[in-house]
């Protein structure tokens, strides 16, 4: 097992892995058509602005999982002392590659480089399968509240 942090010339495995993401949890059709492609140009900027990573795990030359972080300045956050803040995205592992330590591994590595980008605050929306792993990180319920209308 190898952990690397992805540059833009791996954005289209973090991109297969997001989609397989997103049709692990039910979302896919919540995408627009053109998704794959927005989702690569707009993580690319971000790494390119620094503002974005992922971190990568991979065993036998495969990637069988990845995770991200991205650092957001946006109401209210912008008016505040430290206007920014870090969100955790994408944390997802191949299915028969569960349980091994891999996601905590990642989380270790996207906290710390949220850390040296001076983050204070990070956000995630977790599933229901990893909130364990974000509640060993000290994540607990902030008391956002959500309507899909």
């Amino acid at each position: 097992m190898e952990i690397k942090k992805a540059e833009i010339k791996d954005l289209n495995i973090v991109v297969k892995l997001k989609m397989d993401m997103f049709k692990e949890v039910g979302s896919i059709a919540l995408l627009q058509d053109n998704a794959e492609e927005q989702i690569y140009e707009t993580y690319k900027e971000l790494y390119q602005e620094e503002k974005g990573c992922h971190y990568l795990v991979y065993e036998n030359d495969s990637v069988i999982a990845c995770g991200g972080a991205v650092i957001k300045e946006d109401v209210p956050f912008c008016f505040f002392k430290t206007p920014m803040y870090g969100y955790i995205i994408d944390v997802y592992c191949i299915p028969e590659k569960r349980r091994n330590g891999y996601s905590t591994k990642i989380m270790e590595e996207l906290l710390k480089w949220l850390q040296s980008k001076g983050i204070h605050t990070i956000k995630l929306k977790p599933s229901e399968v990893g909130k364990h792993l974000y509640e060993k990180f000290g994540f607990c319920d902030s008391g956002e509240m959500e309507l899909w209308i």
